[in-house]
């Protein structure tokens, strides 16, 4: 009589080297398929994977920006040629100086973000120490960009005190409705009001009232004026002295109250130093501060009022340049971040519904963090 176990040792051994050779060959169907389908990813025309290295261009660019790094901050840039077959490609490398201490996980979170807008064709490869850290950018599988940023020698912040943000409301004036619903918030935020518009002078008013600080958010000639225009009572870059004081009088007489002034566009005429040390004299003379709000890397603001013994300081990240919900709460998140790295942020945002709503869900996380919301001009030096 034959054995029952014997029998079901050879189905189990038959099914088992069958289910190998499936395997087997699924394994090697996959191989191929993978393998083709690289080849296909990798056979991008020449035009088009040049094209997409621009845009990676573009991005890593507008993430520096973002950061407030300038030129001056970037150490080393060079590019070498590259050549796999007939394929050929420019590899950028660059060493950056983080100009203030801004963490490590900052920046890489910062790159992640824009960088996967371009889609899974783009990765990114991180590695870093306690005092370097190294991005390598692929696209297809080629490395394109590789980026050490090193810190800065700024003094670290002091210990013991409470990290602060200020946060800026840009571009008020034009809207009632919704800067109505802004004025009851029981937070000291900014409000940055328009010169010339319809609710200028009301907004600033209740704000006044309600024990916030007002600022005069103040025209300026951007790049590509005329096409672009700045709004009523700008400041133009051919104005001479006494047209250019004309006019800013005129604009600081239309919105009272004010602390500040903060420039709207003007990524032209913050660009020279002669105007702007005109403007900034003359507010200092009238005892306000000045907010860069940093429209162009090669801003001379900053620069111009440290030189004149002006309080001053720079916005450190646009809020919602992005109206996504999602990526405006990430850039709180950052601004939370940056803020524990340097003892202070200052954030612009606008009169958004998006960013209204995500300010109210995140605002609360400041407070958790021990992190202190503070008019503007607590933090002007």
């Amino acid at each position: 009589m034959a054995n029952p176990s014997a029998h079901s040792f050879k189905r189990l051994t038959l099914r088992g080297w069958v289910g190998y050779l499936l395997s087997f060959l699924l394994g090697i169907f996959l191989s191929v398929g993978g393998y083709r389908y690289w080849l296909h990813e990798r056979s991008l025309p020449q035009e088009v994977f040049s094209e997409n290295i621009y845009l990676i261009d573009q991005i890593i660019y507008s993430q520096l920006y973002d950061m407030s790094i300038s030129k001056k901050d970037v150490l080393l840039h060079q590019t070498s040629l590259k050549k796999e077959g007939k394929f050929s490609w420019e590899q950028s490398f660059l060493k950056i100086k983080l100009p203030k201490p801004i963490p490590f996980p900052l920046v890489e979170g910062n790159f992640r973000r824009g960088l996967g807008h371009l889609g899974r064709s783009v990765s990114l490869h991180v590695s870093h120490t306690k005092d370097l850290l190294q991005l390598e950018v692929s696209l297809k599988g080629r490395t394109t960009h590789q980026l050490t940023f090193v810190p800065s020698q700024t003094t670290a912040v002091k210990t013991g005190l409470r990290p602060k943000v200020a946060i800026v409301i840009d571009d008020l004036g034009l809207d009632y409705s919704i800067s109505k619903e802004l004025l009851q918030w029981d937070l000291p935020l900014t409000l940055s009001i328009l010169p010339f518009t319809p609710h200028a002078r009301r907004i600033a008013t209740e704000a006044h009232q309600k024990g916030k600080e007002v600022i005069l958010h103040l025209p300026m000639e951007p790049q590509g004026y005329p096409e672009t225009q700045p709004g009523e009572g700008m400041l133009l870059k051919e104005m001479d002295e006494e047209r250019l004081l004309r006019q800013l009088s005129r604009d600081i007489e239309e919105v009272p109250y004010i602390k500040g002034v903060s420039n709207h566009m003007g990524s032209r005429l913050m660009e020279d130093p002669e105007k702007v040390k005109v403007i900034l004299s003359e507010l200092k003379r009238r005892g306000l501060y000045f907010l860069d709000s940093r429209t162009t890397p090669q801003t001379v603001g900053l620069k111009v009022a440290k030189s004149i013994g002006m309080r001053a300081g720079e916005r450190n990240l646009f809020i919602d340049h992005s109206l996504n919900e999602e990526d405006i709460r990430q850039k709180i998140e950052s601004l939370i971040q940056f803020s524990l790295a340097n003892g202070k942020a200052i954030g612009i945002a606008h009169l958004h519904p998006t960013t209204l709503k995500s300010l109210k869900a995140m605002i609360p996380k400041l407070k958790e963090m021990g992190i202190e919301l503070v008019p503007l001009s607590v933090l002007m030096e």
